[in-house]
């Protein structure tokens, strides 16, 4: 089909749609003579993000629209083709609103402009495609404050708890989600979960050291990570076994080596397991049993796994089975604290 074949095609089926006010900006799109500011990427969207006649010549119709909707399970990603997509929504790309929103904007080459803000509230996703120049093809709203008003309303829930449930939300979506978003769903996961811990929130603290040392969002610094670690165990116990974890490797899982700090390694394991983790006295019985960061002593090891045991620990219950055949036995004036 020719060009002009193409426009007045467009033109007779925008004529249903003008009286419900849906065609004005598509029209425009396919009538606009405004040239191709560059083939360069970045210098396109540097005109596309401030000039509005830009907007309207080069964005595709139909465009791909995605949003989050929230359902009585689990937030459910829809899709719709739009013949006439809002323009106001692009209006957010200026830089001056840019900055007055306290919002950032990625271009991500090849193809790629991302929109976030540090918290993890806004995250907005265009792709173009690139054929005579580039055009806006698919705008993805993956923010989740709408999700959230109806899952955990801000009357209900805390700063820090609000942002550690949009942390998840947003690492759910990740998991489910095989596309290039994912990778930008788990950064907004990091930053919700930094900003619940920033709200006080020991889970959220937690939350973000892990998808950290994950590998799935961006490495945060070490010390950075100890600091969350650190501030989460003093409540949650499994926070407690990961600084351990922590202390002795410092993230480096690939690297076998000698604990790098036996001491703080151990407290953390005792305080875990005061805190009543089962887990962290299954592991201070692997430290007694194999000397790893304390001198080994077999009977406390058994108290430990047994300890562990009593609370239903399968793992607890395969150390005293492995310790007794080995001729260890139980003395019950040992304890494993």
């Amino acid at each position: 089909m020719t060009r002009n074949n193409r426009v007045r095609q467009f033109k007779l089926q925008c004529l249903a749609l003008l009286a419900f006010g849906l065609c004005s900006g598509a029209f425009a799109a396919q009538s606009s003579t405004v040239q191709c500011p560059s083939d360069n990427f970045t210098d396109f969207v540097k005109a596309f993000s401030t000039r509005p006649e830009v907007q309207q010549a080069f964005i595709a119709s139909p465009l791909v629209e995605q949003t989050v909707i929230a359902t009585a399970s689990k937030p459910r990603v829809v899709e719709r083709k739009s013949q006439a997509f809002d323009l106001q929504s692009l209006a957010m790309l200026a830089p001056d609103n840019i900055a007055k929103s306290g919002l950032s904007m990625q271009v991500q080459l090849p193809n790629y402009v991302i929109v976030r803000d540090d918290n993890g509230e806004v995250l907005k996703i265009f792709t173009f495609k690139h054929n005579d120049c580039w055009l806006l093809t698919r705008a993805e709203d993956w923010s989740l404050e709408t999700v959230l008003d109806v899952q955990s309303p801000k009357s209900k829930t805390s700063p820090g708890e609000r942002a550690l449930k949009r942390g998840a939300l947003y690492n759910q979506l990740g998991s489910d989600t095989e596309s290039s978003s994912s990778s930008q769903l788990y950064i907004s996961a990091l930053n919700s979960y930094l900003h619940g811990a920033d709200q006080g929130s020991a889970e959220a603290a937690f939350a973000a050291a892990g998808i950290s040392l994950s590998g799935q969002a961006p490495r945060l610094e070490n010390a950075r990570i100890l600091q969350l670690l650190e501030s989460a165990a003093q409540s949650v116990p499994e926070a407690g076994i990961a600084l351990a974890d922590f202390y002795c490797d410092e993230g480096n899982y690939e690297e076998t080596r000698a604990c790098v700090n036996p001491e703080k390694s151990l407290g953390a394991l005792v305080n875990s397991a005061q805190l009543g983790s089962a887990d962290a006295r299954v592991q201070l019985g692997g430290a007694y049993e194999t000397g790893a960061i304390v001198p080994v002593d077999l009977p406390r090891a058994m108290a430990c796994y047994q300890e562990a045991g009593s609370k239903g620990n399968e793992a607890g219950a395969r150390g005293v089975e492995r310790l007794s055949t080995q001729g260890i036995t139980a003395n019950n004036s040992i304890h494993c604290l």
